[in-house]
């Protein structure tokens, strides 16, 4: 028999299934320092160049915009040229971004730049996620993907408090970032992890979704509201009300803290009851810090400064959980051979919601100021919440042995459900 090092074949305890796809989780990770820089670094510092929030808004929108053609164009790259050849690529066009972007600093350059920034990045993600889900045996799935998601997260924030070390004002942050793009071709470039076969064509059908379940395709678009608008209007917020731009940093790291300590224990108890009572209460504690935050943030920016990391942790873990929730309860609905359908309109929403939040949060912060910020989180959640609690009254909770186990997926930038490129089309 022939010896493979293929996740699905491999027989021998040593190399285990975390060292055989540790070079694409690294590769992953360095993508994730990079994001988690730029999150913090572009609004911070179109704001000092004096774009005002209009134009740092149009920036933080085209990324998300970027993230949105990532998800619909990648699968096509990942069948005319394969796994590798797509990664590779997109991490190319990422490092030339970054370098182009320390040329000029303004809102046109910059604003499409970031969308191949946002498109490379997301590209990636997709490509490295569907690679592991096609050659990790199902025993194995749960904890490899579980690696890939905790080190992506981790990256995010590690990336955030590289901001604390950044000179603001010099393109150290963009060399930085092209180094990660160009360095993360190196652990995949050199993995012996088989490559899957090319991807199906995905199939898109949010009112086939909406009828399987209403919660997961409205969450789905809710949490990328939220949680992207957090990631890049955020930081604005923290200009506004004074803070430097290390302190800023903490903060974005903090959301990314809260969401590795709060989503777990949510997603245990929405295995126990109806997944529903448990992303309202999530909805409903997002709104609830909402209107702390903007009742308290300004105060709480000198001395108080740590309780405001504990506020935007609490609700940087509960707005995440809210995706990885919904779609779960998706999945408990979902006939298995429609699950790659399902997984790809979920995918869309999230990418959708992610491009519109951060428009309509910048224009409500320039019109009302901080509080219009948070009046638009304390709007978004509201009105989800009061959405499930809608929901729970037209339709009971599925039986407990078609409830899938939940699990704990990091949903950070960006959050993208499973995609398997060898499960056909869904007709």
């Amino acid at each position: 028999m022939t010896k493979t090092r293929d996740v699905t074949e491999a027989k021998r305890p040593w190399p285990s299934p975390y060292v055989q796809v540790g070079g694409l989780v690294a590769g992953m990770a360095l993508i994730a320092l990079g994001n988690g820089l730029m999150a913090t670094y572009v609004p911070v510092r179109l704001d000092q160049a004096g774009l005002g929030q209009r134009n740092v808004g149009l920036v933080v929108t085209a990324y998300a915009a970027g993230m949105l053609l990532g998800c619909l164009l990648s699968g096509h790259m990942v069948r005319r040229s394969g796994h590798v050849r797509a990664f590779t690529s997109l991490a190319a066009i990422g490092t030339i971004s970054a370098l182009l972007l320390a040329l000029d600093v303004g809102l046109y350059s910059w604003g499409g730049l970031r969308v191949l920034g946002g498109f490379c990045t997301t590209g990636m993600f997709m490509v490295a996620q569907s690679w592991l889900n096609a050659v990790t045996i199902s025993n194995w799935r749960g904890r490899v993907m579980a690696l890939f998601y905790i080190s992506y997260t981790l990256g995010l924030a590690g990336g955030a408090l590289l901001m604390r070390v950044v000179d603001i004002e010099g393109t150290a942050a963009l060399m930085l970032l092209a180094g990660l793009y160009a360095a993360a071709i190196i652990p995949v470039g050199l993995t012996r992890l088989q490559q899957p076969a090319p991807p199906e064509r995905i199939a898109v059908r949010p009112i086939a979704v909406y009828r399987i379940s209403p919660v997961g395709l409205v969450g789905a678009f809710v949490s990328g509201g939220l949680g992207m608008t957090m990631m890049g209007v955020g930081p604005m917020y923290g200009t506004e009300i004074g803070l430097e731009a290390g302190d800023i940093a903490l903060l974005i790291a903090a959301l990314q803290g809260g969401n590795m300590v709060i989503q777990w224990p949510l997603g245990w108890l929405s295995d126990r009851m109806d997944r529903r009572r448990v992303i309202l209460g999530a909805g409903l504690g997002v709104s609830a810090v909402s209107v702390a935050i903007a009742g308290g943030g300004a105060a709480l920016s000198g001395d108080g400064f740590w309780a405001l990391l504990v506020l935007f942790a609490i609700w940087g873990g509960l707005a995440e959980s809210l995706y990885t929730i919904s779609t779960a309860h998706t999945n408990d609905h979902t006939d298995p051979a429609d699950h790659v359908m399902v997984s790809s309109t979920i995918l869309i929403m999230w990418a959708s919601g992610a491009t519109i939040g951060p428009a309509v949060a910048t224009a409500a912060l320039e019109f009302a100021g901080t509080s219009g910020l948070w009046a638009f989180f304390l709007a978004e959640a509201s009105f989800f919440a009061a959405f499930v609690l809608w929901r729970l009254a037209q339709r009971g909770r599925p039986d407990a042995e078609s409830q899938e186990s939940f699990q704990s997926w990091p949903a950070s930038a960006p959050p993208i459900p499973e995609w398997n490129p060898n499960a056909p089309e869904t007709e």
